[in-house]
């Protein structure tokens, strides 16, 4: 495992206008268009697949939320490779630092989200994140004025692709 996305869903592969909605209708629904925006950037950026930051990771992997997602990524060829754990609602970062650590076979990285949490915390973080800015994956922007090579090249892939 070389190079990874940690993923948020929610502000990422939806967003407030996102008529879609999960089985349960807890969650809003992911939109097929950012999910083919995101399989794209990964293919052309040699990405192995994701690691879920999002809440749907804390879902059951029988529950038929969990089940929506994970089918709707792997129509696009995204493999969901694991789940961060944080001890708080806040700490997602916290949560990628653990998986780092615990995956030392990964050398790249991003971070796709539409919130900070503790990400500033650590300057490894903040320069692979992607804000979303709650508007979709289309609308990445990094968010370290000092963002690594890796996340700059995803960035302007997901633009490309966005088109």
């Amino acid at each position: 495992m070389r190079f990874v996305v940690f993923l948020d869903v929610d502000g990422v592969l939806n967003t407030k206008t996102t008529c879609a909605r999960a089985p349960s209708e807890v969650y809003r629904g992911v939109d097929d268009e950012r999910i083919k925006i995101l399989s794209k950037t990964m293919k052309e950026c040699g990405t192995e697949g994701v690691v879920l930051t999002s809440t749907w990771k804390d879902l059951k992997s029988d529950d038929e939320d969990y089940l929506y997602l994970t089918n709707a990524l792997s129509k696009h060829g995204i493999k969901i490779l694991g789940k961060t754990q944080e001890s708080s609602i806040g700490s997602r970062g916290e949560g990628i630092m653990k998986y780092l650590v615990n995956h030392n076979d990964i050398e790249e990285f991003v971070i796709l989200d539409d919130q900070h949490f503790d990400f500033d915390d650590d300057p490894k973080l903040w320069e692979n994140y992607l804000d979303t800015q709650g508007k979709g994956i289309e609308h990445s922007v990094a968010a370290s004025k000092t963002p690594t090579i890796t996340a700059m090249d995803f960035c302007e892939v997901i633009k490309k692709h966005s088109r």
